[in-house]
């Protein structure tokens, strides 16, 4: 193997032509420090000895591009993350850039659980149900002005609606059904206009669709088998005349909203297809027409079709979409290796620079570079530093982030001054939302299902995400304190923000595609973080 794209250290150190597994081993031990739960040994492979190791080696090195700290994000394991460095990153940050790089590996590729879940969910008759008969009350509800076709019940064709969904959820259709076609033209702000005039009487809605699940026999059948499968003893006679009704034993739906559907604890004395209280189930499908509805009226849907499946996730499978398997864990990663203790990494980064630091007249440059959920790690590291490193400024790179806006407002509220240089990569809105994370079922990117699912309320404000900027009239200062001060903090830096498709020249080129392009795939962005290092913002 040739060693010269990977930069100065392996050149001084090494001869002629090494194995990848030399490679490998190399720039673990020199710039890869690796955390598990936020900890260091005996958690991780790496020591707090080995930390100060590899400290000592960037400042005695003292590159002129500096050191460059870089966070992975999530839906990335320790083999992906290590490959990436490896072989990606390396060669960029210290051949190409000419800095010292180091990674933190910090085992965030928990996700895969959930997106087997999703991809079960997609596939269950009582979710597709219930998004076509909610899909159906939420077009007879809105009105035209919202950019839906069929809007406001006018020339919806009900049977048309359903089978139009059928053929997209079995894959024979490759666009959604016609009347969920949104008009590209109207702000979030004009569809909140028009739909202010909707009436919301719950009770109301709950008796329309309770005669419409009457008349519904394969909403019924969809029902009855999961009740099947949850009281096994107390099996349903199929609605209507047939094969009879099958037990849907492994549905993912969670325990609460089987609750809210069937009685908790059925007896013999209700036995029968009567004993599924379909007033129940209506109030069900009502609660989730209703919440998209609310979501139009105050400019904040996702499209038609993906606030209608975050809908109806959030009120059927909110403990299988990851939120607390995945999400908080991952968050709470990221927090825990800032706390205080040698077995912590963050800690232990901060503490070891700032031992090294003692007696040095003029602080390195330091480049903090983090892509999604990496982004998080750089808000606690800030945090951290005030304290350990009062005098230390950070440039920062956002690559993707996962951010909120209200983590980043608290940020920069408190630690904003610490930031020298800032500059953010990301999509721009239509790439963003064009981004499938899961075929059929969730059609935008992991940033929609992040803003839309797992955090506490729906279209949470996330930095990565041009939406929360561009559309003002929604997002307002007044409503959205945190956004502004974002916007603020943003106006303070020259070029801050980079959309991409981004073609404005050297270190301000993107062109990622898919949230994990950033700090991975897109050549684009990869050039521009070497610009940066290289020349500064």
């Amino acid at each position: 193997m040739n060693l010269r794209c990977y930069g100065w250290r392996l050149q001084r150190t090494c001869h002629g032509r090494v194995s990848l597994k030399e490679v490998r081993m190399f720039i673990s031990k020199n710039h890869i420090i690796h955390l598990a739960d936020g900890r260091l040994q005996p958690a991780s492979n790496t020591s707090a000895a080995d930390v100060r190791n590899i400290l000592r080696q960037a400042l005695q090195k003292n590159p002129a591009a500096g050191i460059v700290v870089h966070f992975h994000g999530g839906l990335v394991s320790e083999n992906s993350a290590r490959e990436t460095a490896e072989q990606r990153l390396y060669p960029l940050y210290a051949a190409k850039a000419g800095a010292y790089p180091i990674f933190f590996v910090w085992e965030s590729g928990f996700f895969e659980a959930p997106m087997n879940n999703l991809k079960e969910i997609a596939n269950e008759k009582i979710f597709k149900e219930f998004v076509k008969k909610a899909s159906e009350w939420v077009l007879k509800k809105l009105p035209s002005g919202v950019g839906v076709k069929g809007a406001g019940g006018v020339g919806l064709n009900e049977v048309s609606l359903q089978q139009e969904f059928d053929d997209w959820f079995a894959g024979r259709r490759e666009t959604l059904p016609d009347a969920l076609h949104q008009s590209a033209d109207l702000s979030d702000a004009v569809i909140a206009i028009n739909t202010r005039s909707v009436a919301l009487d719950e009770d109301e809605l709950r008796a329309e669709i309770a005669d419409s699940i009457e008349g519904d026999p394969v909403f019924q059948e969809a029902v009855t088998e999961v009740y099947n499968g949850l009281h096994p003893r107390n099996s349903l006679q199929p609605a209507t005349k047939g094969e009879g009704t099958k037990a849907a034993a492994n549905s993912q739906i969670s325990k609460e909203a089987a609750d809210r559907l069937f009685e908790p604890h059925p007896t013999d004395a209700t036995r029968g297809f009567g004993a599924i209280a379909w007033w129940k189930v209506a109030k069900v499908v009502a609660t989730i027409v209703l919440r998209v509805i609310r979501r139009y009226r105050a400019g904040r849907a996702h499209g038609a079709y993906v606030t209608l499946v975050e809908e109806a996730l959030r009120e059927l499978y909110i403990d299988k979409i990851g939120r607390s398997v995945w999400w908080d864990r991952m968050k709470k990663d990221t927090a825990d290796a800032f706390t205080e203790g040698n077995e912590y990494g963050g800690h232990a980064f901060l503490l070891a620079l700032k031992e090294e630091l003692e007696g040095v007249q003029s602080p390195p440059r330091i480049t903090l570079v983090g892509h999604s959920t990496g982004a998080i790690y750089i808000c606690h590291l800030l945090k951290s530093a005030a304290r350990l490193l009062p005098n230390q400024q950070f440039d920062v790179v956002f690559e993707a982030p996962a951010v909120t806006h209200a983590l980043m407002a608290a940020t920069i509220a408190e630690h904003g001054g610490r930031i020298s240089h800032f500059r953010q990569f990301a999509m721009c809105d239509e790439r963003e939302a064009g981004d499938i994370l899961v075929p059929i079922l969730y059609r935008s990117s992991l940033l929609y299902f992040v803003s839309g699912m797992l955090e506490n309320e729906p279209d949470e404000p996330l930095v990565g995400m041009q939406r929360y900027l561009s559309e003002s009239d929604v997002y307002n200062a007044d409503m959205f304190p945190n956004i502004q001060a974002c916007r603020e903090f943003y106006g303070k830096y020259p070029n801050s923000l980079i959309w991409s498709p981004s073609a404005a020249g050297d270190g301000r080129n993107s062109d990622g595609r898919k949230h994990g392009d950033f700090d991975d795939a897109d050549d684009s962005t990869m050039a521009s973080v070497a610009h940066i290092l290289q020349h500064g913002f």
